[in-house]
């Protein structure tokens, strides 16, 4: 009588606490909450001014004291961890503050990010949150994001702090559970009876079970953070622990089931290191690792191409390789081979590539399109994003020279023929920025890296960029980049703007200077905007750099005619995904170039290597 009692109490005893452990953390609602809090709530007024433009962000908020605080709303879901993007200006480092206690450390600098936790807020609720910003100092935010979760396993189930509100099971579900686990019991101790342990199935189990409830209770009795799982999933594991028991108990015991789960998780990192193996040997680009930062500060120039930077561009999905000198592909010697015809290329992001393979670029085209016909050539792409025409002349007298170039292409971009002074680029935001990121920046190298880690981590990276394609591109098509053009007048009237004319020929002059002094053939181009393309208003720009060019002698490649003649325009540029040109429209750039290379006969040398 006494041992059908224990075997009848068992069982209860593992029901009953799978019922309350399925209960306190089954939550019908527990999906991972991870969202943006809008700028527009966050600071409507007080000492913070409304949402606008700031540098590179579209809206920012900035404050106007030296202790501003905020009330930041929640609607979506409960949260306890926030992140905000700032940027400090000043010398000193700031804090953020909740309840009078600092939370974070704000560093002075370029654009950052500081994450911290938060008591848990409600939904509707607001979080007082305050700044103590350095005298002389200001704090501009880009960003409040804020999570309502510790870790997740995807949305089935998630660890969430204590208080964080939930949804019970409905009896529907639980009856459910708890019929599953009684049926699969007495099935089991059906199957064990003729055995000569009559327990030999059922009692494992209702071990199995009993002690994975009683953990569970234990966990969401004590942990700050109780678990927080959708019934169905709850009820999935808790049967699958239950049956571990069972399983060991067929496969000869607990030892025997640990070392076929060894020979299984062995079978499954060979196949993960061979899949490794492979992307090492195919080298496919989306699974390199993300590039960190590719530009550099500079005393000379404000910024630079950072030497040795190479990695996956997730953003717009091109591959980034800077050699020793900062120029981009890969190295070849300084000193310039017997017989060998050099090309310098420089500008901005268009002939850096921007957005395309090394090998599309224009100044590739050129090499290649030589190459092919016996000649042997080197084209040196020493153009950096976002550089201006003043920046470019500067390294070619500074650094351009030693590397012994025969020729000089110069790619002009709009901003480009506005005149500047290189100083000006020393104190830039975008100098400052990099500046203060030198201290901290840690960059991984490329060999230490796991491909199949990069693979996966690109491949979401992409997914975002999909999403996020018009928060990434302010101008997505050619008619929205026309209207941006059209929006700013000097851009719109460059040749009606006499000071803008004069200043243009005296860079020219510059440049002219440069070229008689070295006696170094300069040809000039310029990359007009995908939306300026068939509409001759807005291309003054190029307009008066050809005249400007050609009066003082300097060659002068029509890029903007060669591509307006193409069947498609549309497809020569990124768009949506970025305004860059694309890889057609580097080849048609590219030819253009190497036609009047030929046709003004500065082209010499020795066959090229094979």
């Amino acid at each position: 009588m006494a041992a059908q009692m224990r075997s009848v109490a068992g069982p209860v005893l593992c029901v009953l606490l799978a019922f309350w452990g399925f209960g306190m953390a089954g939550d019908r609602d527990a999906r991972p909450v991870k969202g943006r809090a809008p700028l527009e709530a966050v600071a409507p007024a007080g000492p913070w001014s409304a949402p606008g433009p700031y540098e590179r962000s579209s809206r920012a908020v900035q404050s106007r004291g030296a202790a501003p605080g905020l009330r930041i709303p929640f609607p979506a879901a409960d949260a306890y961890r926030l992140r905000i993007f700032y940027k400090l200006e000043g010398k000193a480092p700031g804090e953020a503050l909740i309840g009078g206690q600092a939370v974070a450390q704000l560093e002075p600098g370029g654009w950052g990010r500081a994450s911290f936790k938060s008591p848990l807020v409600r939904p509707g609720e607001p979080l007082p949150v305050a700044f103590r910003v350095p005298e002389g100092g200001k704090l501009i935010l880009r960003r409040v994001d804020f999570q309502n979760y510790l870790v997740r396993a995807g949305s089935l189930a998630l660890l969430k702090p204590a208080g964080g509100r939930g949804v019970p099971p409905s009896p529907g579900q639980t009856g459910l559970f708890l019929f599953a686990l009684v049926f699969l019991g007495a099935c089991l101790s059906l199957a064990g009876r003729g055995r000569r342990e009559g327990e030999a199935l059922d009692g494992p189990f209702w071990r199995w079970c009993g002690g994975a409830a009683g953990l569970l209770v234990l966990h969401q009795w004590l942990s700050p953070y109780p678990l927080h799982a959708r019934p169905p999933a709850l009820g999935a594991a808790f049967l699958a622990v239950s049956c571990t028991g069972v399983l060991a108990r067929l496969a000869g015991g607990g030892r025997a089931l640990l070392r076929r789960a060894g020979l299984a998780a062995a079978g499954v990192l060979i196949a993960l290191l061979i899949a490794e193996g492979a992307l090492r040997i195919w080298d496919p680009p989306i699974s390199r690792p993300r590039i960190g930062s590719y530009a550099a500060y500079s005393e000379d120039y404000g910024w630079m191409n950072r030497p040795g930077a190479e990695g996956w561009q997730v953003d717009i999905r091109y591959h980034i390789r800077i050699n020793r000198f900062g120029h981009r592909g890969g190295d070849y010697p300084e000193k310039k081979p017997e017989g060998e015809f050099r090309i310098l290329g420089l500008g901005d992001s268009f002939a850096f590539g921007w957005g395309v393979a090394e090998e599309d670029t224009f100044l590739k085209v050129v090499e290649r399109r030589f190459r092919a016909a016996g000649r042997r050539v080197r084209v040196m792409n020493a153009a950096v994003p976002a550089w201006h025409s003043s920046q470019s002349l500067h390294y070619l007298l500074r650094e351009g020279l030693r590397f012994e170039p025969d020729l000089v292409v110069m790619s002009f971009f709009m901003d480009d023929v506005f005149p500047a002074q290189v100083d000006r680029f020393h104190r830039s935001a975008k100098a400052r920025e990099l500046r203060a990121e030198e201290a901290s920046l840690r960059r991984k190298k490329n060999a230490a890296s796991l491909r199949l880690y990069s693979l996966w981590f690109n491949y979401r990276k992409l997914l975002r960029a999909g999403r996020e394609q018009r928060r990434l591109n302010p101008y997505p098509t050619f008619e929205a980049e026309r209207e941006r053009i059209l929006s700013v007048s000097s851009q719109r009237d460059f040749e009606q703007i006499g000071s803008l004319r004069e200043g243009l020929d005296r860079m020219i002059g510059e440049w002219e200077k440069a070229r008689e002094a070295h006696r170094l053939p300069i040809v000039f181009t310029f990359i007009p905007a995908g939306g300026a393309l068939g509409h001759p208003e807005l291309q003054g720009h190029a307009r008066a750099l050809q005249r400007a060019s050609l009066a003082r002698g300097v060659p002068y490649v029509d890029a903007v005619s060669r591509l307006e003649r193409q069947p498609d325009p549309r497809r020569l540029y990124l768009h949506p995904r970025d305004g860059h040109m694309s890889a057609a429209g580097h080849a048609v750039v590219g030819e253009a170039i190497a036609e009047r290379i030929l046709k003004e006969g500065w082209l010499k040398g020795g066959p090229a290597d094979n």
